[in-house]
């Protein structure tokens, strides 16, 4: 019979176990005990499962990873169900927070020569990529849409994008995750301009992603990578140097955290011109 009792295998196991350890030899003693305190004791076992419930569900909403053991990821299809598809809400929210400033940049993209297929647009056919280039935001869409599309191609790997981990409040979207048999990949895109980033915008990036790598067993934290892309439309070259400063102080930050960082640095003219936007 004891054979046919398998090992303790999460932590679900664990409270189950307790809880009615706790309730069985509750209701055993309570006989023994004098009168005046079987009173208090009849209260103790009342109110304590009713907290032991309480307690269960907040740390099922608020972290409900704790309640899986390491066992319990298998492979990609256990990564893919920590995730789910952002609101378009959140989506904006996280675009206008990493948004520099850029009240003295031109509205479009003129600091480079577009693509020869995209020089001379009629005026009938406006394209998409002329379209989203109204708009500083516009451009960092179109920036992370090509920019996702060239780390496809290197890397090998499909990327869904704007997921959200599922369970964390405040949500906690990313760019673009990618999952594997025994990794998951996430990607944030900065789209630039001046080539700031202060210290607190960049250790956020990285704080994101440490804050996913904390709703998993420690044994599968190493699983994680994270792929940062700086994505500009310059050519300035002050500005361009500015952000090869960044992109070191980005890769010397990244040493401060347990999971591999990768940092890409991608011009649009390149994207554009690779990717045949029109």
């Amino acid at each position: 019979m004891i054979d046919k009792v398998g090992h303790i295998k999460n932590p679900l196991t664990v409270i189950a176990i307790f809880a009615a350890l706790a309730e069985v030899s509750g209701t055993v003693v309570l006989p023994l005990l004098e009168k005046d305190t079987q009173h208090t004791y009849v209260w103790f076992l009342m109110v304590f499962p009713v907290f032991l419930v309480a307690s269960f569900f907040y740390v099922l909403y608020k972290k409900h990873h704790v309640m899986y053991a390491p066992t319990d990821f298998k492979d990609d299809k256990t990564f893919k169900e920590l995730f789910e598809n952002s609101s378009g809400s959140a989506k904006v929210e996280k675009i206008n927070s990493e948004t520099e400033d850029v009240s003295s940049e031109p509205v479009g993209s003129a600091e480079w020569n577009a693509s020869p297929a995209t020089e001379t647009p009629s005026q009938d056919a406006i394209s998409a990529a002329d379209t989203l280039r109204r708009t500083f935001q516009g451009n960092g869409l179109l920036a992370e849409e090509l920019a996702i599309a060239k780390l496809s191609k290197t890397i090998g790997l499909k990327f869904d994008r704007n997921l959200a981990v599922k369970g964390l409040s405040p949500r906690l979207v990313f760019d673009a995750v990618a999952t594997t048999d025994d990794r998951a990949v996430v990607v944030e895109v900065r789209f630039t301009r001046q080539g700031l980033m202060p210290e607190a915008l960049r250790k956020e990036y990285f704080e994101r992603v440490m804050r996913f790598a904390e709703t998993l067993p420690e044994e599968r934290r190493k699983d994680i990578e994270f792929v940062f892309v700086l994505a500009t439309d310059t050519d300035d070259e002050d500005k361009l140097q500015r952000m090869n400063r960044a992109l070191e102080r980005v890769r010397t930050t990244a040493q401060e955290y347990p999971f591999k960082t990768s940092v890409h640095f991608y011009q649009m003219k390149d994207l554009e011109r690779e990717f045949k936007v029109q």
